[in-house]
């Protein structure tokens, strides 16, 4: 599940906020962006294809009506994915070793792990 900088961008963009949103406030939110304008529809419509993005309802925009949406899976999800279709599974306890290292875990996130490790053995 490749995505390119530009749908990366957008992406953040609905991961960090707490709301459904049209493309005129993704378009917007996104001050440095490095796509033109025009081409949001282009790619939420990919993002959609791609299972990343969901559409959820409509807003009144000036004389017409436009699609809100909303991610469809969260950033932890897509980043499991994207890792589950490059790594071998044996290679998943090396992965969860690094990770481990590299992040500060807290003694509730270890117990949060051990609950996702039993509901998934």
């Amino acid at each position: 599940m490749h995505l390119t900088k530009s749908e990366q961008q957008i992406m953040q963009i609905f991961w960090q906020a707490d709301h459904a949103m049209a493309q005129t406030e993704v378009v917007s939110t996104c001050v440095d962006r490095k796509w033109k304008e025009r081409s949001i529809f282009s790619m939420l419509n990919s993002l959609m294809q791609k299972g990343l993005l969901r559409e959820v309802g409509f807003v009144r925009s000036g004389k017409t009506y436009a699609r809100t949406f909303e991610p469809a899976m969260s950033q932890a999800e897509y980043l499991a994915k994207v890792i589950s279709e490059r790594l071998p599974a044996d290679e998943l306890p090396e992965l969860l070793a690094n990770l481990m290292q590299d992040y500060e875990t807290t003694p509730q996130i270890q117990k949060e792990m051990r609950a996702a490790l039993r509901e998934n053995a």
